[in-house]
């Protein structure tokens, strides 16, 4: 098997451990610098023997190259790197430093959200943002603001606790 197809295993390997699936896998991987889509995420994880295979590795204790060696016996895996693990990565929780920042505090001004929306809607988001010559994330973010704001005081304290 290729390298560069290793590699692209090795990153599904790390967003199964990360916990991540669907779109944010994706994500994952394609910030990693891999073209993928959820189907071919699903794909590799099918040659692996599946995300409980592979689930069932990380619980192991194993690190990615011993998952990919325990998939593809006999492959070459000497042009696979992983990826050094994120500082916070390196500690057990109960190790962490304490942080100073408040839990619920947001870390950067705006946050990338994916959703899926009825074909009728995503029809009516577009003819809105011509409409008032505005880009369809300023009409979605200017709707869930103004709905929002009407959402009484101890609804919103409800969802803060969940």
């Amino acid at each position: 098997m290729a390298r560069k197809s290793m590699a692209k295993q090795e990153r599904v390997i790390e967003a199964v451990r990360q916990g991540l699936e669907g779109g944010a896998a994706v994500e994952f991987i394609q910030h990693s610098g891999f073209a993928m889509a959820t189907s071919g995420v699903a794909r590799h994880l099918r040659t692996m023997g599946g995300r409980g295979r592979v689930q069932g590795y990380v619980d192991q204790g194993l690190t990615n190259l011993d998952i990919l060696e325990k998939c593809y016996p006999g492959e070459d895996l000497t042009g696979v790197h992983t990826h050094v693990h994120a500082q916070g990565n390196l500690f057990p929780k109960e190790e962490r430093p304490k942080t100073t920042r408040p839990v619920d505090a947001a870390l950067f001004p705006t946050t990338k959200m994916s959703i899926t929306v009825p074909s009728d809607l995503y029809e009516a988001i577009r003819a809105a943002a011509l409409a008032e010559k505005k880009s369809q994330n300023q009409v979605i973010v200017e709707s869930l603001t103004s709905t929002l704001s009407r959402v009484p005081v101890p609804v919103q304290e409800e969802f803060k606790e969940a």
